[in-house]
């Protein structure tokens, strides 16, 4: 177009020219030649500007249209994906209806006043209902960002303002209005939905915001009740027990509003901590496991003769026991009927396993105990108080008080105990009963349900967690008999050096554990925890990185976690130990090297889990992997050459987990193939560590690779005038009989060298198990022996004889 404007500037600028010429000459009054040709540039300079601006111009709008048409097209899918409103505002009424249930007791119908119990049970619902609704809320708000984000850009380009040049060109404007028409047609549809679905998603925005406030609002009004009622422990609430009371509400209508917000509680944390319980779930598979084999290798020991052990006997339960004990600490701020289901099913467990280990007697006060507690826990879910209720409290209370005295009183039995600190729990256990049974005759109703329930879990949480010590021990007595060396894949334990008792920091976990289960009953222990809650959780700035103590921990906890994995993984994968029987292991599926791959996944995939749960980005990662960098630059080449050498090996397979190998003059086993070395068991017994550079890079026979067997060479020596066809005959008869030798390939009998005095025989054969060589090798040699010896072949010994030759003597004659 440009080419095209500058040929008509010329062929103008040359006819005015000529006509200015001729002009000139007729009339010299006109204008000069000079001044019209300025005029005329100025003008063309003009017009060529808003030549190159209008050309600009439909190259902009060419993008801009187009990224419209783009944005169009992603709005117009990303409306199709769609919101599910329906289900949203069936969610939110499912919630607004439990709110106000929760409210029962509480902020409805309270009755002359507040219980401890009801209140701590409606805050647990209105966390876990605000926890549920900041879930809906997260959707919402991102669904609406990106609706109004849509909007905003489409707008945006439709008010470009290149847009609005036009064409002098009549033809190239009808074509640009066109244009705009179609994109017209186009956008119109997706604006008109996306400012429908901003003005429906900003209305259910409202009422998720307006119901979140409601149950923030709630909670902070439930904190404050339980402040007032903490500071008025000790004041009287109700009407003491002997007197009539003016008003009470139908028990029906008690139990029923009770046990729908225990319904309630336990349902809503369950859904929210389920990664959790299917980590619990993997931990008791994994200590049932690791028990079931530890019973297979003492029946082992045994000659599969049945192990009198609690432990061994019922290693499920056993399972069940333990892994409940340690993972429930797992749950944060767990609610009354979750902590006592655990505890019950524990308690059940813990009867079912001792039942034949301890008397009648202490069977049958463990027994009052777990239905005592039974009885408390199922009372401790009823949420306003009643006066059949209260009447239920003091039986219970005083059953449990009676039975502290009888225990504590009858010292002949105390002789039983191999434990006798398990009188303290028992001894508190009364103390607390006989003034809950005081204080709930005199209208202190909530001191007096904390006082009896605390006291009863005290005794049973404080005796399974014993029997849980017991089982460990037990446990790690048999640990110790059957790994009596240390096996170093075995999570790292030394038998030897660990003992036959759980370590300190063990019952130092489960102490702190009791601690914490029998004060989560009271209204003070949370005022406690809270403090330290808030330390672990404050975030803190280190640089432009911000972070926690409980992120920290998460991490190791994480790597801890990933690194047992690898190591438990190598456990259950591990070699056959040289007793084992071939044939089976032939049969065996085998890792192998793969176990290294395997390793390795497990710890690259935690670590980049432990940073993500941190929430360390990833360009702290990189930094770390950089300093990394660095270090192997000056000092780790030696160890990056192991883990590279490992890799190698993995993948190209040179040698396997139990493959026969010898190295250097060392002949052994291969047990395993670690990150920097491998573990070779020698023929001898030791263990050689070599590290994996080395045994990539040195010279190595691979027994196994070759199908296990062997090839033979003996030498004899036969004398000399033999009868070698029958002296072959004879050694290729025993060869034949012998199973443990190959028939094929064929044995061979060479004569080799001759001499004076024995003829060498070459014999050269095949063993089938590389094990039995010395064996093989021992006993044709005899059998060649014997045969010879029966048909009268003599094998060469070498001999020397000396010659004495005897001179006449000489007759000397002396004259």
């Amino acid at each position: 177009m440009r080419f095209l404007n500058i040929s008509i500037l010329l062929t103008i600028f040359l006819f005015v020219s000529d006509a200015y010429s001729k002009v000139l000459a007729q009339d010299s009054a006109k204008q000069d030649f000079v001044s019209r040709t300025e005029i005329f540039f100025k003008e063309s300079a003009k017009k060529s500007l808003q030549d190159i601006e209008t050309d600009k111009a439909a190259i902009r709008q060419n993008q801009v249209i187009e990224e419209i048409e783009v944005l169009s097209r992603q709005a117009r899918s990303f409306l199709k994906k769609g919101f599910d409103t329906v289900a949203l505002i069936r969610d939110l009424n499912q919630v607004s209806q439990w709110h106000n249930i929760s409210k029962d007791g509480v902020f409805e119908n309270k009755g002359t006043t507040q219980t401890s119990r009801n209140l701590t049970t409606t805050y647990h619902i209105l966390d876990a209902l605000h926890a549920e609704v900041s879930i809906y809320k997260k959707r919402v708000d991102r669904y609406l960002d990106q609706l109004v984000r849509y909007r905003f850009q489409i707008d945006s380009l439709c008010n470009d303002k290149s847009l609005f040049i036009l064409s002098k060109d009549s033809t190239e404007l009808n074509q640009y209005i066109h244009k705009l028409k179609v994109v017209a047609v186009e956008i119109t549809p997706v604006t008109t939905l996306l400012k429908d679905n901003i003005n429906t998603i900003q209305t259910i925005q409202n009422q998720v915001n307006f119901e979140l406030l409601q149950l923030q609002t709630g909670m902070e009004e439930i904190e404050y009740d339980q402040q007032q009622i903490s500071d008025k422990t000790f004041q009287q609430e109700f009407l003491n027990l002997w007197e009539e009371s003016n008003f009470d509400r139908p028990i029906h209508e008690v139990l029923y509003f009770s046990a729908l917000k225990a319904k309630l509680v336990f349902f809503y944390y369950l859904k929210g901590h389920w990664g959790k319980i299917i980590l619990s779930v993997l931990l008791l598979l994994l200590v049932t496991t690791y028990l079931h084999s530890l019973r297979s290798g003492i029946r082992n020991i045994n000659n599969k003769e049945e192990v009198k052990s609690m432990l061994l006997s019922s290693p499920f339960l056993s399972g069940i026991v333990i892994t409940l004990s340690v993972a429930q600490f797992l749950f944060p701020n767990p609610p009354f009927i979750f902590t006592a289901g655990i505890v019950l099913v524990s308690a059940l467990m813990i009867t079912i396993i001792f039942r034949k280990e301890i008397s009648k007697y202490w069977l049958g006060i463990w027994v009052i105990f777990v239905v005592l507690f039974a009885f408390v826990a199922v009372d401790n879910l009823v949420l306003q108080a009643s006066r059949p209720e209260r009447w239920l409290m003091v039986i219970l209370a005083m059953i449990s008080f009676v039975t502290g005295i009888f225990i504590l009183f009858n010292k002949e039995r105390h002789q039983e105990l191999r434990e006798r600190w398990i009188l303290i729990p028992i001894f508190l256990m009364t103390i607390m009963e006989l003034f809950s049974i005081l204080f709930n005759v005199l209208g202190r109703f909530n001191i007096a349900k904390i006082l009896m329930v605390a006291g009863l879990m005290n005794v049973v949480v404080a005796i399974v967690f014993l029997w849980v010590i017991r089982l460990v021990n037990e446990g790690l007595t048999y640990a110790s008999n059957l790994y009596k060396k240390q096996e170093r894949r075995l999570f790292y334990i030394n038998y030897n050096r660990v003992g036959k008792r759980a370590p300190f920091f063990f019952y130092a976990i489960l102490i702190v554990g009791w601690f914490v289960l029998f004060g989560r009953n009271f209204y003070e222990f949370r005022l406690l925890s809270e403090p330290l809650k808030s330390f672990f959780q404050e975030e803190h700035q280190l640089g432009s990185y911000t972070f926690s103590i409980y992120n920290l921990l998460i991490f190791m906890l994480i790597m801890i976690g990933a690194t047992v994995l690898s190591k438990i993984v190598s456990f259950f994968a591990s070699d056959s130990q040289w007793n084992s029987n071939d044939d089976k292991q032939e049969k065996k599926f085998r890792l192998g090297s793969w176990i290294l791959l395997i390793r390795i996944s497990i710890i690259s995939i935690g670590f980049f889990l432990a940073f993500a749960a941190a929430g360390i980005p990833v360009d702290q990662i990189m930094l770390v992997i950089g300093a990394l960098g660095v270090g192997i630059g000056f000092g780790l080449q030696s160890l990056v050459n192991n883990l590279v050498s490992g890799l190698i090996i993995a993948f190209e397979k040179p040698v396997n987990v139990d493959d026969l190998i010898e190295i250097d003059g060392h002949a052994g086993k291969v047990k395993s193939i670690g990150f920097r070395s491998s573990v070779i068991a020698t023929l001898d017994g030791a263990d050689l560590i070599m590290p994996n550079g080395d045994l990539l890079n040195s010279n190595v026979l691979n027994w196994t690779v070759g199908g296990f067997k062997k090839r033979i060479h003996i030498q004899l020596e036969v004398k000399y005038g033999s009868d070698l066809d029958k002296v072959k005959m004879l050694i290729v008869d025993v060869l034949h009989k012998n199973d443990q030798i190959f028939a094929t390939p064929a044995v061979s009998v060479q004569f080799g060298s001759l001499s004076a005095q024995s003829i060498m025989i070459e014999i050269y054969f095949w063993v089938k198990t590389l094990k039995d060589t010395g064996q093989v090798r021992s006993d044709v040699i005899k059998t060649i022996q014997s045969v010879f010896q029966e048909n009268g072949v003599d094998l060469a010994l070498p001999k020397q004889e000396l010659l004495w030759k005897n001179e006449p003597e000489s007759n000397n004659t002396n004259d």
